[in-house]
């Protein structure tokens, strides 16, 4: 009698669906909670490393309002892989394209106040300046340039990792008319 309900439920068709049964699940692919952790972390730098930068040049905020876009972006990743709704998912893909032009605004800003500060250090050459005074222009400059190519840096991975998430979403979001099927009739036997 065993082996005819071994038999039985065998001979049963068993179907299975491949990459889940929900279009969100295309989401989990692009494994939302290490890449919103790495722009948490991203997040924290920029608007940490922004505060020092305010009190030198008054005009540069991007570090900190981009900082806070990265880390609610983050956040949101890690909460819809814990868990994966479409309305999670559509406010993630709504936050990644505003911070992706977010990341272009900034990025242009940074390199304008690179070639600012380099345009502003050859004006200050031309004039008589004593050799104490340019030395300490000079460190000063190139600490804010260095700081600026940082958060170019940062901005530029912390854009592709918003592209590569805002990819995943819109395949989660859209229609999952073309998921396979797999139904397997005839199991092979254990013989």
């Amino acid at each position: 009698m065993g082996e005819d309900g071994a038999s039985a439920s065998a001979s049963e068709p068993i179907s299975t669906v491949t990459g889940g049964n929900k279009p969100v699940h295309r989401f989990l692919r692009g494994q939302p909670k290490s890449i919103g952790v790495s722009l948490v972390m991203m997040g924290v730098c920029l608007f940490m490393f922004g505060i020092p930068m305010i009190a030198v040049e008054e005009y540069i905020i991007s570090p900190m309002w981009l900082g806070m876009s990265f880390c609610i972006c983050g956040i949101l990743y890690i909460l819809s892989e814990r868990n994966p709704s479409k309305k999670m998912i559509t406010a993630s893909l709504a936050l990644s394209i505003i911070s992706t032009i977010g990341v272009v605004s900034a990025c242009m800003d940074f390199i304008k106040s690179m070639v600012t500060i380099e345009r502003y250090d050859d004006y200050h050459t031309h004039n008589n300046m004593t050799e104490a005074d340019y030395l300490y222009l000079t460190q000063h400059y190139s600490a804010i340039v260095a700081m600026e190519c940082v958060f170019l840096c940062h901005s530029l991975i912390g854009g592709a990792l918003l592209i590569i998430m805002t990819c995943f979403a819109r395949a989660a979001l859209r229609s999952s008319n073309t998921q396979a099927v797999v139904v397997m009739r005839n199991l092979p036997s254990a013989e």
